[in-house]
């Protein structure tokens, strides 16, 4: 009997909007080296905490961390709490140019580390438009699938659980075919504040939308972070070893050369 070479527990968060089309991430940890990953992204919240005094109990959300003013887009009062010191949001997170610019600084710096997780593997499905987001999702069970089997491997996939009570994946996963999946069990719900993984996925994700988008107004060392920061774990479709690494682009682009 043979035996895989390597389990995975594979966590996926989206990013997208209206306007340009919906994304979906996974962030594939190799069950052997979850500890060791965890602990060098624990050492990257420990150098924010110790410069910054953003604890690792703060949620890393990129959409509210990269925003002019992060205060904003905290809800949640009990992480708020995390971050105020004397009646205001630490320097890091208030409304100034030097500290954004800092906090693209250290996104760039969570993105790197994660870049050093060089057995774990990163899955981007994008598609166009404003429909179809929770088909989309298939599509990345399907990118799995073609990759796991290539590898002899299972996984099982943890989504953030603010996405939906998780009926619309769960039929994603069940319309897997039960003979040959090794995507195993339906989608385990978490949210993401309770998850360091989960947040490391939504960097990611974060990071390849601004790659799909075509705005005038993005700095090109930004844009292209998804592809430099994290180029030894991309899973590109087809193989290949340049150019667009974002499944749903690549079909477009490709078939467009043939």
């Amino acid at each position: 009997m043979s035996f895989p070479q390597r389990s995975y527990i594979v966590y996926v968060d989206d990013s997208g909007n209206e306007n340009v089309g919906s994304l979906w991430t996974g962030l594939a940890i190799p069950l052997d080296l979850w500890t060791e990953y965890l602990k060098r992204w624990l050492g990257f919240r420990s150098v924010l905490y110790g410069k910054h005094a953003i604890p690792a109990s703060f949620e890393l959300h990129a959409q509210a961390w990269l925003a002019i003013e992060p205060e904003r887009h905290i809800e949640d009062e009990s992480q708020r709490d995390l971050v105020m010191a004397s009646g205001q949001m630490v320097e890091l997170l208030q409304r100034n140019k030097a500290q954004r610019r800092m906090r693209s600084q250290m996104f760039e710096k969570g993105l790197k580390t994660i870049g050093t997780f060089t057995d774990a593997r990163i899955f981007t499905v994008f598609k166009a438009g404003r429909k179809g987001k929770m088909e989309l999702y298939g599509e990345l069970l399907c990118f799995l699938e073609e990759f796991l089997a290539q590898e002899g491997a299972h996984a099982t996939v943890m989504v953030d659980g603010g996405h939906d009570s998780g009926g619309h994946l769960h039929k994603c996963h069940r319309a897997l075919e039960i003979r040959s999946r090794r995507v195993v069990e339906d989608a385990g719900m978490r949210r993401s504040h309770e998850s360091q993984l989960l947040q490391m996925a939504d960097w990611c994700a974060h990071a390849a939308f601004q790659s799909v988008q075509e705005r005038v107004d993005l700095d090109e060392r930004f844009k292209r972070q998804y592809e430099t920061s994290l180029k030894r774990l991309i899973v590109r479709p087809f193989d290949q070893d340049e150019g667009r690494c974002i499944r749903g682009l690549d079909y477009a682009s490709e078939l467009a050369l043939v």
